[in-house]
């Protein structure tokens, strides 16, 4: 039996990915693994993921045997599974920080599609999927990380595996405009949370909410009262089992990202996803900056007009627009410097917006049936596996700067799983909006047992039997927050 409120952490001896390995096989024969090549090149990536089951107790008494499954309890022959790594842009933004610490690196998805593999037994199909951001060249992803390699492994042995795309508005920047292009073959489903969403019966206005880089008269129409819309990819809701596989680092909206953040990549269409309300939150208005300004005002306005001139292809424009932005962001900053007042986009403390749209998007996954209608049972198993070899810390998500940890992590339940990763990185737990909504939620429930019953499984005694109060200070990692995170989450 899966314990939901245990969270493994395996130390890795060295924080690095396996080099030399193109198709990242194990470097020990281990009696379960199901294929004949193995790498010359040490693979401890390999070992800490299956260390990781081990410790979460999964099929214990087979451990170490060729009979060892330790997704048979999770994965039935015939089922679909999906894994969802965290590939949320094909380069780091930090041109200094590489893309090891930006998303899910192919070595530990490659360990998990070998233990999936063994559960289905021959049968049934894998999807490796996610919906990056708009600009992402996901072909190029796919190149650059290693992923198509893989694939092509994987294929050659028979399996039924894809890796999938669920975009259906990608974009490309021309000129400083990011040019539309719809992607025909991604489909998905409406889902319509209802009353069971955290936006229904909300205080604020919600013609007011925003993402980024987006029409800002689609989202609120589905987000108005009894309607909390959102477009789900089909391969999330057709899947028996999901297997989450985020890349945990520092989240300039969320303030961390990870198990519960990387359900937002589960999108078909991002303008079904409130990440701010346009305005301040001194007056109320808002939560997309804290103070009220007639300058952060206008350039709020200015980025709406933008995004209007794109959408209806008035470049003139918008060219015109930038030039604006450009010299209000120069004023702006010459005032305020680097202080927190100057985020734009939501990008502080203060945002309670993504948060809300994290716990939809989690409540999805568990209670959306096949056909995308809320039921009140869970429909579909879950398990993480999350990949902190390196992580990012400073400006995440885009421009990470690397973070060498050197663990693997595995849990069941997403809210228990994120609220060790967050005090592992050195932040409270207290202060994380996205943690605070979902133990707080009273519309189908993630969590039913106190954060005080999450108990630690690990090879090292820092971590082992512990509970997140009982992790010395000292053991902690103590990463660096977002700027407009920075001085407000840290222990």
């Amino acid at each position: 039996m899966i314990a939901d409120s245990n969270v493994a952490l395996y130390k890795m001896k060295t924080a690095a990915y396996p080099i030399g390995n193109p198709t990242f096989r194990p470097s020990d024969r281990f009696p379960e693994y199901p294929f004949e090549e193995i790498s010359k090149n040490d693979n401890e990536v390999y070992r800490a993921v299956r260390e990781s089951l081990f410790l979460m107790g999964l099929d214990a008494e087979h451990y170490n045997t060729k009979n060892w499954n330790p997704f048979y309890e999770l994965i039935k022959p015939g089922n679909i599974v999906l894994l969802k790594p965290n590939l949320v842009m094909d380069y780091n933004q930090n041109k200094k920080g590489g893309t090891e610490c930006l998303y899910t690196q192919p070595s530990v998805v490659a360990a998990v599609v070998d233990f999936v593999s063994i559960a289905l037994n021959g049968t049934g199909k894998i999807f490796i999927g996610d919906a990056p951001m708009q600009s992402c060249s996901f072909n190029n992803l796919l190149k650059e990380s290693g992923y198509k390699e893989l694939l092509d492994f994987y294929k050659k042995k028979g399996l039924q595996i894809e890796i999938v795309d669920f975009r259906e508005l990608t974009s490309k920047k021309e000129y400083g405009i990011l040019i539309p292009t719809i992607n025909q073959n991604s489909k998905g489903t409406v889902v319509n949370l209802g009353e069971k969403s955290e936006f229904y019966g909300a205080k604020e206005d919600s013609s007011r909410y925003r993402i980024t880089s987006y029409d800002p008269r689609i989202l609120p129409i589905h987000h108005s009262g009894p309607t909390q819309e959102y477009y789900i990819s089909n391969y999330l809701l057709s899947a028996d089992v999901v297997i989450n596989m985020p890349k945990p680092k520092t989240h300039r909206k969320a303030g961390i990202t990870g198990a519960l953040k990387n359900l937002v990549g589960i999108n078909v269409r991002k303008e079904f996803l409130p990440h701010h309300t346009k305005g301040d939150s001194e007056t109320g208005s808002g939560d997309e900056y804290k103070d009220k300004s007639i300058l952060m005002s206008v350039l709020s306005n200015l980025c709406d007009f933008e995004n209007l001139c794109i959408a209806k292809k008035n470049y003139a424009c918008f060219y015109i627009a930038k030039i604006f932005e450009k010299c209000i962001l120069y004023v702006i900053k010459s005032i305020w410097g680097k202080k927190e007042d100057v985020f734009v986009e939501g990008s502080w403390y203060g945002n309670h917006t993504i948060s809300r749209t994290i716990a939809d998007l989690n409540k999805i996954l568990f209670y959306a049936d096949k056909k995308g209608k809320i039921q009140d049972t869970i429909q579909r198993k879950s398990f993480i596996v999350a990949d902190m070899v390196i992580s990012g810390e400073q400006e995440g998500p885009v421009a990470p700067s690397p973070k060498k940890i050197g663990i693997i992590a595995a849990g069941s339940n997403p809210l228990y799983f994120d609220e060790v990763i967050t005090t592992l990185m050195g932040f409270d737990i207290n202060k994380i909006p996205t943690l605070n909504c979902l133990r707080n939620t009273k519309q189908l429930i993630l969590s039913s047992e106190d954060v005080s019953s999450i108990i630690l499984n690990s090879n090292v005694s820092e971590y082992a039997g512990k509970r997140i109060s009982e992790i010395k200070r000292t053991d902690l990692f103590n990463f660096e927050p977002t700027l407009g995170w920075k001085g407000h989450i840290e222990l």
